[in-house]
């Protein structure tokens, strides 16, 4: 297998089973896909299928009951950043420092660590917040903060928990439009679980569609749609298209 196809990421006959009162509960059923190097996954199922159980084995938080996951190519586990649906900041520091937090627990200079975080401060619109709390902040601002927290130590992997669920549509539309950006720039690969086709078509590459639990894969599919994506997209008969046959999957 040469470089172009080797996967970054191999989840293969993935099985997650939860101990339960009188009979166990199995979450994840013989679940198994790839992702390629710097790929922009999308994952979509019906709500309590187990995708953020998926997520958990994906981030090494979770050991599998069934099956593996790989990295093929790495020695070791590759950095990984976490956004979750709730920004989970610390309350008692500020933007900069939330944002430099990943940086100074791995013992890195703090003038290191600052000057990483204010341009990714800057790359995410939050110039002259450095200074605010928490309490201070939109939910569309403290989500920036957790995506630049989680890009900060150039993470391999990014893994994405339906981070704009709570937020407005609009506030969401631009976050989606900083997300890409920065993804471009920083060529992570991503893994993203949400309950929205619009967003999945608009960001990925592809989308798994997960059946009811136990899940497993309904659906691989590719996201034919040119990039860079424009919110009119949604109105093409091509897009049209795809979310009936994602639709249909989920159903």
């Amino acid at each position: 297998m040469n470089a172009d196809t080797t996967p970054f990421l191999e989840v293969q006959h993935l099985g997650v089973v939860f101990p339960a009162d009188g009979a166990d509960l199995e979450v994840l059923h013989d679940v198994a896909f790839r992702v390629r190097r710097r790929e922009f996954l999308a994952v979509l199922g019906p709500s309590g299928c187990g995708k953020s159980t998926l997520l958990r084995v994906l981030a090494g938080l979770l050991p599998p009951s069934r099956g593996q996951v790989t990295f093929p190519g790495h020695r070791a586990r590759p950095r990984v950043g976490l956004v979750f649906q709730k920004a989970n900041l610390l309350p008692w520091r500020d933007v900069l420092g939330n944002v430099s937090l990943p940086l100074t627990l791995q013992g890195a200079p703090r003038r290191t660590a600052e000057r990483r975080a204010q341009r990714l401060i800057a790359r995410m619109g939050l110039q002259g917040f450095e200074g605010a709390l928490p309490r201070d902040l939109s939910g569309g601002m403290a989500q920036r903060v957790a995506l630049a927290r989680a890009f900060i130590h150039q993470p391999d992997l990014l893994l994405l928990d339906e981070p704009f669920t709570a937020l407005d549509a609009l506030t969401r539309e631009r976050l989606w439009e900083e997300l890409l950006r920065i993804w471009r720039a920083e060529r992570t690969t991503v893994v993203m679980v949400t309950h929205s086709i619009t967003e999945a078509l608009l960001l990925a590459d592809r989308v798994l569609v997960l059946s009811a639990r136990p899940a497993t894969v309904r659906l691989d599919m590719a996201v034919t749609l040119p990039r860079p994506r424009a919110e009119g997209l949604r109105y093409t008969p091509a897009f049209g298209q795809m979310a009936r046959r994602l639709r249909e999957a989920i159903a």
